[in-house]
């Protein structure tokens, strides 16, 4: 049979436990909603340059990768582009 020491010592433990499950979850929260605020950043328009802007070189190489990922030009046709991009930055 319990004691009563043996009790409470158990309810400690359980108290702990408890305490620390519940900071996991609010980590996991946190963690969650971090994510969904990067995710929902990514996911608001942008807005578009002006009129008869050029989109930024980074862009204009992320688009080529597009274009060369469907096939629509050659692995050379990227890089050539790709170097003359970087070399207005």
């Amino acid at each position: 049979m319990e004691t009563r020491d043996d009790l409470s010592r158990a309810m400690r433990e359980m108290a702990l436990e408890l305490e620390r499950t519940v900071e996991r979850c609010g980590r996991v929260v946190r963690e969650a909603a971090r994510d969904m605020g990067s995710w929902a950043s990514d996911a608001r328009p942008r807005k578009p340059p002006p009129p008869g802007a050029a989109p930024p070189p980074v862009e204009s190489i992320r688009q080529l990768g597009e274009l060369r990922d469907a096939g629509l030009i050659t692995e050379e046709e990227f890089q050539a582009k790709k170097a003359e991009l970087l070399d207005r930055i």
